[in-house]
């Protein structure tokens, strides 16, 4: 299993859209330090500008820290955009190219096969992630300095410098959950999608309802949220709330290791059944 994977992981490295994905992840943060640095204390006054009645507001608001919570958010739309178009077509190119055939000439079972190429995306996420908080804290720190997080969603979230280390690493390490299972997912459509690119926008086009329903259930859809997979991925942003819910961060987190797993499941099933010769 572990020749298999370390095999899958090469090819994966081979292809130019693995790099490209990383390539763009860089250039979007780079508008973003690039915007901030132009533009970005004459936002934060206009976003501010109801507290200065009633606080006073000292110290370095646009910090380094401020500026990786406002690229998390990136994790709504960019980030899983990014990834699907590397894990979306994990096994759906390789039917399509006719290569799994090749790949079935050994002595090699279906059911492994199909845990490589999740196994293959999940490697991926972790990689992706670990280049995400790298050029993303250590820059933004180095550019914009320190200082408290001031945050405006759900009422007014201000936790202090020292406190921030922890609750970064912990939302990254969600992040990672959340976008490993988003990989799983797009793996498992792959199996169903005999075409790359219709595997790619049928996972694409699951995240954005899933976000559009999310975005309508505060009106249309009260209590049905917990069984959006967007809900769960925008609970990263438990880590910055003034008192951390716990609770919600391991609901969500149970959640999404249950789906993974349902994914794969999924998925072994539908390889052991699928006809290549097709």
């Amino acid at each position: 299993m572990i020749a298999l994977l370390r095999f899958e992981c090469v090819k994966l490295i081979r292809r130019p859209r693995t790099f490209l994905s990383i390539g763009l992840m860089l250039v979007l943060v780079c508008l973003i330090f690039w915007g901030l640095k132009s533009e970005g204390n004459n936002a934060l006054a206009f976003i501010f500008q109801a507290l200065d009645k009633n606080f006073e507001v000292q110290g370095n608001v646009l910090n380094g820290y401020m500026t990786s919570f406002l690229i998390l958010n990136t994790l709504w739309i960019h980030v899983p955009v990014l990834i699907t178009i590397v894990t979306g077509d994990l096994f759906s190119s390789e039917l399509e190219n006719g290569t799994i055939r090749i790949l079935m000439t050994r002595p090699i079972s279906r059911s492994r096969i199909a845990l490589s190429k999740h196994f293959t995306a999940v490697v991926f996420v972790f990689f992706f992630i670990i280049c995400y908080v790298l050029i993303s804290i250590i820059p933004a720190l180095v550019l914009f300095g320190k200082g408290d997080l001031i945050v405006a969603f759900n009422g007014l979230q201000i936790i202090e410098e020292s406190q921030l280390p922890l609750r970064f690493l912990g939302a990254f390490a969600f992040a990672f959950l959340a976008m490993g299972t988003l990989a799983i997912l797009s793996v498992t459509v792959s199996f169903f999608a005999k075409k790359s690119l219709v595997s790619i926008l049928i996972t694409l086009g699951f995240i954005i309802i899933s976000t559009l329903l999310q975005t309508l259930s505060a009106s249309l859809f009260r209590g049905w949220e917990f069984f959006l997979i967007t809900y769960h991925f925008s609970q990263w942003q438990q880590f910055f709330y003034t008192d951390i819910d716990s609770v919600a961060i391991a609901n969500s987190a149970i959640w999404l290791i249950l789906f993974s797993v349902f994914c794969i499941v999924i998925s072994i099933i539908r390889f052991k059944f699928l006809k290549i010769t097709e």
